[in-house]
């Protein structure tokens, strides 16, 4: 995700909420608990899909801002309008997402979807022509809101409907509509104005709408509010008229109650070691990461490219970006599982960072006729990122965290990462203005490479390890 920020903490709960005797298609023959049907590979695909007007609002619109700023009469006429724009996302994305939970569990989780995807649609027009400065403002920071509101709702929602042998890769579609809302985003910015590249933007959720239609209402909500005809009727139709669903409907219905520790137990548990040095090891990935540059080459991407002096139009520079992030974000998905989450992640971070440390290097030095360096050095580095450097750290969210503080412990962890966005992003325009761009990439490269220190020395690998493997890696020295 950079889909991504604190929807896991729900995700988390709604998995655990699960126990792997309550998949949706029958377990008794294993030919038939893998047969899926046409109609709920494509509910799946719907819901995962929503995704797109995230990626769309939090970092493709971006790509408009320059056209903004070119225009005397959109209400973006300095460099601090244009990084509160950016910048606004994480913060507000925090108080959406965690007030998305209770109201899920008060309307329902189809519910509250359909209605976040057409109050994004009428946020996206209101975007696209608002009367005033304050409403251009206000309209951005709701439609955020929205789109955060979805993606806190999909996985959950996703991971309740998907039978357990296909839960992991439809859960990667999300991620991967969120790269294909990018570069909508990146495109519209590219052929259009910048009134019409917002307006079309808001068929990235108008679209869904329809879709959502033939989504059925989560069985485990309908279970925990008591309807459990409701939920017979939606797991009905979810698997088809002819299935037999009464095996199901009772082992969602026998469900014991979940056994997360209170709050204040997860913060005596997070003070042991065993605990708090994997969530502190994976905070420093994200954190990282971002001060890696992560956010700032992805928001700002035609002001980067115009600094450099790349000769090629910077929205162009731009498609070509999201395109690569696209394709690489579709091989990390089919070669994660094989290669291993430590060899893929060293080897993205390197690549990362000596992909910025040339670029930086070529821009601190002004070296003549080699303008087409930044261009190819942030296609690389994109290339590492969504290989790597941009799945990976959210599966060791998963796999990583102890269970005992799993919940304290995902909220922390996102919850500082959208302050380290927030902060680099809102002062970016003003570091390259002051040290350059080319130091300022050097830095980035500088600690990219801190990544490949960090997982050389302490990661354990967890491709194939259980997780209660995995929980008891940092309480012993014996090596997983």
């Amino acid at each position: 995700m950079d889909y991504e920020e604190l929807i896991l903490v729900f995700l988390i709960q709604a998995e655990d909420n699960v126990p792997e005797t309550a998949a949706l298609s029958p377990e008794k023959d294993d030919e038939e608990a893998k047969k899926i049907s046409t109609k709920h590979v494509a509910i799946l695909v719907g819901v995962a899909l929503t995704c797109i007007t995230q990626g769309a609002a939090t970092k493709g619109w971006t790509a408009v801002l320059p056209r903004m700023q070119d225009d005397t009469h959109s209400f973006v006429d300095t460099d601090d309008d244009v990084a509160w724009l950016v910048s606004m996302t994480s913060i507000v994305g925090i108080f959406a997402s965690l007030a998305t939970g209770p109201l899920v569990e008060w309307a329902g989780p189809r519910r509250v979807l359909t209605i976040a995807l057409g109050v994004s649609t009428a946020l996206w027009l209101v975007l696209a022509f608002p009367p005033h400065k304050s409403v251009l403002f206000i309209a951005r920071a709701v439609l955020v809101a929205s789109v955060y509101s979805i993606s806190t709702i999909s996985l959950p929602l996703l991971a309740e409907l998907s039978p357990k042998h296909v839960r992991g890769s439809i859960s990667t579609l999300s991620e991967f509509a969120g790269s294909i809302g990018v570069l909508y985003g990146y495109l519209m910015a590219f052929l259009f104005p910048w009134q019409i590249a917002t307006a079309l933007c808001a068929l990235t959720s108008a679209v869904m709408l329809l879709p959502m239609c033939f989504v059925p209402e989560s069985p485990y909500w309908l279970v925990r509010r008591g309807r459990t005809e409701a939920a017979k009727a939606s797991l009905q139709r979810l698997l088809g008229p002819t299935a037999e669903v009464n095996q199901q409907l009772e082992a969602i219905t026998s469900m014991p109650a979940a056994t997360q520790t209170s709050l204040m137990q997860q913060f005596t548990q997070l003070g042991k070691g065993r605990n708090a040095q994997p969530v502190l090891l994976v905070l420093a990935f994200f954190v990282l990461r971002e001060l890696g540059g992560r956010s700032c080459i992805m928001m700002y991407t035609v002001y980067i490219f115009r600094n450099a002096g790349v000769e090629v139009d910077a929205f162009t520079c731009t498609v070509l970006v999201g395109a690569v992030r696209v394709v690489c974000t579709c091989v990390a998905v089919s070669v994660l599982d094989r290669v291993g989450r430590r060899p893929l992640l060293v080897a993205a971070a390197v690549l990362a960072a000596v992909a910025q440390a040339v670029c930086g290097l070529f821009l601190y030095l002004q070296v003549p006729g080699a303008s087409w360096v930044p261009l190819v050095a942030v296609l690389v580095y994109m290339a590492a990122y969504g290989t790597g450097l941009g799945p990976i750290p959210w599966v060791y969210v998963g796999e990583l965290v102890p269970s005992p503080v799993r919940t304290l412990g995902a909220s922390f962890i996102t919850a500082c990462d959208a302050l380290v966005v927030f902060g680099i992003n809102l002062g970016f325009l003003k570091i390259i203005s002051h040290i350059g761009l080319g130091v300022t990439f050097l830095s980035f490269a500088g600690l990219n490479f801190v990544i490949v220190i960090i997982v050389w020395l302490w990661v354990p690998e967890s491709r194939g390890v259980s997780l209660q493997t995995l929980q008891g890696a940092f309480s012993t020295k014996n090596k997983v």
